[in-house]
């Protein structure tokens, strides 16, 4: 059985979501955070992270009537967003560690 962290394909994220290969293909054309993993003999594979984005991507499009550029520019402010907040607790983290070391 696979892990739930390994990589899937394109099929298998079609599945997963509901959504054409044909779909899938596109949004990749016309959003450049949507990158798979391509092997050399040209299948992709999607990781955890890229189906997050493509889960994020279908539910603005489908259920939030977001266009295509505008779900494109939502993804990338929630991507930013994402970056900050991780860097953030980074270093929430280092103050804590550093505070610990003075008591």
């Amino acid at each position: 059985m696979k892990s739930p962290d390994a990589l899937k394909t394109i099929g298998e994220v079609s599945d997963l979501l509901n959504v054409p290969i044909y779909v899938l293909r596109f949004w990749e054309k016309k959003i450049s955070i949507i990158a798979p993993i391509k092997k050399n003999n040209g299948i992709r594979f999607y990781d955890t992270e890229q189906i997050d984005l493509l889960k994020t991507l279908r539910r603005l499009l489908y259920e939030k009537k977001f266009s295509i550029e505008g779900a494109k520019n939502q993804l990338l402010v929630e991507k930013k967003i994402n970056k900050e907040r991780k860097q953030l607790i980074l270093d929430l983290k280092q103050l804590i560690i550093e505070m610990n070391e003075l008591i």
